[in-house]
């Protein structure tokens, strides 16, 4: 079944985070719901509900920039997971989003002997089943390290893609605090 978005209210994005986004997704990998509020007022950040047959089935976060769209959260609600649900976010999203070249998403990577690295593992093998594939580079954000996917809507040109996701950090941070905590690409001193 295909999945419906809608423009999530600030109301709505509120209790969403309370209640589907705190249990599912680490602190360290958690914006504070103000930095949310705040990213959707700016306007280059779209809070969507995604419904099937009327009734919420989760939400997507993004990013949008001038050459890639960042899925900075996507998430499937408590007793709505399985059935290719989370697949059927990621199409509509695709399709709503291809005027741009790439829909990117950060995607903790797995540390091989860590506690969630089956987790982490399982959550990779998901967007590549859905199309995803690699973009040549890891990223380390804010103390986190992402392997960086891409579903592209054209030819494959990841070295856009990596330029147009520093730049989305670039145009909200401070030039000091993305130095300090943005690597886009991740090397080996910033591991």
């Amino acid at each position: 079944m295909k999945a419906e978005l809608r423009p999530l209210s600030r109301r709505m994005l509120r209790a969403l985070y309370r209640w589907e986004m705190i249990p599912a997704f680490p602190r360290s990998e958690r914006r504070p719901l103000a930095n949310l509020l705040r990213m959707c007022r700016r306007g280059d950040y779209d809070a969507l509900g995604t419904f099937q047959g009327g009734m919420l089935i989760g939400l997507a976060l993004l990013w949008r920039g001038k050459d890639c769209v960042l899925l900075d959260y996507l998430l499937v609600c408590q007793g709505k997971r399985g059935c290719g649900r989370g697949k059927a976010i990621l199409a509509a999203l695709q399709e709503r989003y291809q005027a741009f070249p790439v829909l990117v998403a950060e995607v903790e990577a797995p540390v091989p002997g860590g506690p969630e690295e089956e987790s982490q593992r399982r959550r990779l093998e998901f967007y590549r089943r859905c199309g995803f594939v690699s973009l040549g580079y890891e990223a380390r954000i804010f103390g986190v390290t992402y392997a960086m996917l891409g579903l592209w809507n054209g030819s494959p040109r990841p070295e856009r893609a990596m330029a147009g996701h520093r730049a989305l950090y670039q145009s909200q941070l401070p030039p000091e605090m993305f130095r300090r905590f943005i690597h886009i690409p991740q090397t080996e001193g910033t591991r």
